[in-house]
């Protein structure tokens, strides 16, 4: 009885293991960098969340100093993180577009980091771009 209580328990620790984001997926990326009260408050405004990938390493402090000119961004909404290498800020859309902006930020960092816009979320929800674009230097 003993050796079938310790296997259920392993296989139940497996699981678990199992169920653990790895950080490949789209969702891990908008997860590592979601904020619930900062998505109901661009909501409420009528600005856009913009969930992007950085391709290459994440350097915060860097990728800040990257958003502080670009326009239409709101810099105190940026959220970073390293692991899965994801960003996330709140665009006003009548002044710049996501991928533009997403380009924008990408322009300020070191050769060879590519960053991509992969979800946006807005009054209508989480959803897919329209159109992805990101700018390769």
């Amino acid at each position: 009885m003993k050796t079938l209580a310790r296997f259920c328990c392993a296989v139940l620790l497996m699981q678990s293991a199992i169920a653990q984001a790895c950080g490949v997926c789209v969702e891990d990326k908008v997860a590592a960098t979601y904020d619930y009260a900062v998505v109901q408050r661009a909501a409420a405004q009528g600005r856009v969340v913009v969930f992007c990938e950085v391709v290459g390493p994440v350097d915060a402090a860097r990728i800040r100093q990257a958003t502080r000119n670009v326009r239409g961004l709101d810099a105190s909404t940026l959220r970073v993180s390293e692991t899965p290498a994801a960003i996330s800020f709140v665009v006003d859309t009548r002044k710049q577009s996501p991928q533009a902006a997403a380009g924008a930020i990408q322009q300020g960092l070191a050769r060879g980091i590519e960053v991509k816009v992969l979800r946006l979320a807005d009054s209508k929800g989480l959803r897919e771009p329209t159109a992805q674009a990101a700018v390769t230097r």
